[in-house]
């Protein structure tokens, strides 16, 4: 009978542990790592909008000079230049402005 008495009183102490952890977990103690605010993250969005506003040219970009009128990269841009009769000359459009290209 003091066999079954000690086995008792440890399913009683495991049970009691077990119980209180469960318990102070679901009023959130130890929780304090898990509750702390996560650093400043810049979502795809932000990042697009931030990429944008730098890329955009606020005023009428100047003229570049070229030793070709071959496709080459403007700004991180890929550009193919035209002749346009209504600028008089060679360029491409950049977000809605005509860049000249020189040659020479």
């Amino acid at each position: 009978m003091r066999i079954k008495k000690v086995v008792n009183v440890k399913k009683l102490a495991v049970g009691t542990v077990a119980a209180g952890s469960i318990g102070l977990a679901s009023l959130g103690v130890g929780a304090g790592v898990a509750s702390a605010a996560p650093a400043h993250q810049v979502t795809q969005q932000q990042h697009q909008q931030q990429w944008q506003q730098q890329q955009r040219p606020t005023g009428q970009p100047g003229a570049v000079k070229r030793p070709d009128h071959r496709a080459f990269t403007y700004r991180g841009q890929r550009v193919q230049p035209q002749y346009n009769a209504a600028h008089h000359g060679w360029g491409f459009w950049f977000f809605g402005f005509w860049v000249p290209v020189v040659t020479g």
